[in-house]
């Protein structure tokens, strides 16, 4: 896989079409094309991206995100100054990819991205060379700036 070459094409295009290796289908997105009805979650792939996404975290907070699985899925209360403008007044759900091979994909693209699953595979689709760490049964937990935390699902 040329990530140089993903890179180009997420630049070009604003998405990314994937399936890993279990088959499993998603679309990454510009964050800045994401409008509030869209069902999905945020990704990003080092802790201080939060900030732009969620505001500022306490140290809790952030320690509760580094340390979780890599198959956890946060929501949390966007506050109105983020990156869309305050396009949505309720919850988000993001999550920090550490999986090894993911990670480098996203750091390659270097922004922080919005992806969507897929039901079926779309045109120009990425065969990813390892499983995606979430899906749509992923646990999630709500967490707050000030580390309250909900369990979700888990």
């Amino acid at each position: 896989m040329d990530y140089k070459e993903i890179s180009k094409e997420f630049a070009k295009s604003g998405q990314l079409n994937f399936q890993d290796t279990k088959g499993t289908n998603f679309e990454w997105i510009k964050v800045t094309d994401w409008k509030p009805e869209m069902e999905g979650v945020f990704l990003v792939h080092e802790i201080y991206q939060l900030k732009s996404l969620v505001g500022n975290f306490s140290d809790v907070a952030l320690d509760i995100v580094e340390f979780a699985a890599d198959k956890t899925i946060f929501q949390s209360p966007q506050p109105a100054w983020n990156i869309n403008k305050g396009k949505s007044g309720g919850l988000i759900k993001f999550a920090l990819v550490s999986s090894p091979f993911w990670k480098q994909v996203l750091n390659q693209v270097q922004e922080i991205v919005f992806l969507r699953w897929q039901n079926e595979v779309l045109p120009s689709t990425i065969k990813g060379l390892q499983t995606f760490p979430f899906n749509r049964e992923s646990k999630v937990m709500q967490l707050h700036e000030d580390g309250r935390v909900k369990i979700i699902n888990g």
